[in-house]
């Protein structure tokens, strides 16, 4: 009985050193750089971000937004311009000499109309006016006020985009990272298993191990091959979310380049410190305030409408038939002879009161709308900062506890292995000691992804780079 108890024992022993040979097996570090290989490509976090910047969706989209408010911009500059409209008419008419002035020796009047298509002649007619505008009550200026700013709330806009593409960049960066450090661990605990359950099965022949034992290394073996499958479905879904946000193809074959999960290297100032600069950086802020000087100039332009607008024109008319004689009396209207132009001036008075109070009402609610806005994100803005900065000291905590539970563990599995192999252990013990490593490790890989993340939560809602990630 004792003979069968050592050969179990000296089995177990076997399959933990191999599980241990995997788990322990130091990782092979690649060269960081941006490059393809064959149709591999390879990046790293700053190359992810420089084409999230660049090619990602929302800021590509958010960019004809400018071109829009660009166009809004010369449409109010044009305002400062001479206008001019002209109508052309031409077309045929019967011919016609003579004057509306005087008689004829026999009396009769002194013009003759021809009829009929014989008699029929070309005439042209030109028509319109030039308008210069002289004062508008501020119309003009505040609505180039307002549209210049309108251009900068779509220029904050796309840094706006960007910042959320890079926050996204390296939460599935850091995210692909962590998954992909997880399922190596329990790739080479599947490989000592699967050779394990080899062995056994071969020893199983020679009645050195019982069925039992084997079944119990196929469910074990089975388990980890579970979790494998779902690590690897997540890599796979990771990947093609990071493709989404750098705008690449989904056929794109992507690789990262960094091979090991650390902590971002970040050197934090005091928590006052970047509440300041929250309002002097995020995106969200600058564009209220930018949408509140936009909607001040706009209230002023709806109000002008109280009073009446100069402006100087020249009308311009001009028309020519060569088959009608010219009429010179000055009180004859001749609508195919004639030709005149000059400068006047003039007003332009909108005498409708309701219509434009109730425009500025509406330009005056939106105004106070966005006050209030300004005071929520007044207050709630440093609660953001706030709560992501504890978020980065409590995972820097839990990432200093688990660092030092990680190294524990491991120094516990080795012992226990070293005990076992002297003949001193207990294999349990082993067993023990590597299910304790495998969670401490684990635990440590998720407070660094979190302490990552937490990192990227307060570069956002700052609105500047907070850890010493340069790209």
């Amino acid at each position: 009985m004792k003979a069968q108890r050592r050969r179990i024992g000296l089995w177990q022993g076997v399959v933990v050193f191999t599980l241990l040979l995997g788990v322990l097996t130091p990782c092979t570090y690649a060269e960081p750089g941006d490059e393809e290989s064959g149709n591999i490509l390879r990046l790293t976090l700053p190359d992810c971000i420089k084409r999230a910047v660049t090619d990602n969706p929302s800021v590509q989209e958010v960019k004809w937004d400018v071109a829009l408010r660009q166009s809004e911009v010369q449409q109010a500059e044009a305002g400062y311009q001479p206008t001019a409209e002209f109508v052309n008419l031409s077309g045929v008419v019967n011919d016609a000499k003579g004057s509306l002035g005087g008689v004829r020796p026999n009396g009769r009047p002194n013009f003759e109309q021809f009829g009929g298509l014989s008699h029929l002649g070309g005439f042209t007619r030109v028509e319109g006016q030039i308008v210069y505008p002289l004062f508008t009550w501020g119309k003009l200026p505040n609505g180039l006020k307002a549209a210049n700013k309108g251009l900068e709330q779509e220029i904050v806009n796309v840094d706006q985009k960007k910042a959320e593409a890079i926050r996204e960049v390296k939460e599935y960066y850091y995210t692909l990272l962590y998954t992909q450090q997880v399922n190596a661990l329990l790739s080479d605990v599947r490989e000592g298993f699967d050779k394990a359950v080899k062995t056994a099965d071969e020893r199983l022949k020679d009645n050195k191990v019982t069925q039992i034992d084997v079944l119990n290394l196929k469910v074990c073996y089975a388990g980890v091959a579970k979790e494998t499958q779902k690590l690897r479905n997540g890599i796979e879904l990771t990947k093609a979310a990071l493709l989404r946000v750098m705008g690449l193809p989904q056929s794109t074959s992507l690789e990262i380049v960094d091979t090991a999960l650390v902590p971002q290297p970040a050197h934090l100032q005091d928590l006052d410190y970047y509440v300041q600069r929250l309002f002097a950086n995020r995106p969200e802020w600058r564009k209220l305030r930018i949408g509140i000087q936009a909607k001040e100039a706009e209230l002023q332009m709806a109000m002008s409408d109280y009073f009446p607008t100069f402006f100087l024109s020249v009308p311009v008319r001009y028309g020519y038939a060569p088959g009608r004689s010219r009429q010179t009396n000055p009180w004859a209207h001749d609508d195919f002879n004639f030709g005149g132009g000059g400068p006047v001036f003039g007003l332009h008075w909108s005498l409708n009161f309701g219509e434009t109070a109730a425009k500025v009402a509406h330009s005056r609610a939106e105004l106070m709308k966005l006050h209030s806005q300004e005071k929520t994100a007044e207050l709630s803005f440093p609660v953001e900062v706030k709560e992501a900065y504890l978020d980065v000291k409590e995972a820097e905590e839990r990432m200093q506890i688990t660092a030092e539970g990680r190294k524990a563990g491991r120094a516990l599995v080795t012992l226990s292995a070293a005990n076992f192999e002297l003949g001193i252990g207990e294999p349990q013990d082993v067993f023990l000691g590597l299910g304790n490593y495998t969670r401490a490790a684990n635990d440590y890989y998720e407070a660094v992804k979190d302490y990552n993340l937490a990192l990227a939560k307060l570069s956002l809602v700052v609105g500047e780079e907070v850890s010493e990630l340069q790209y």
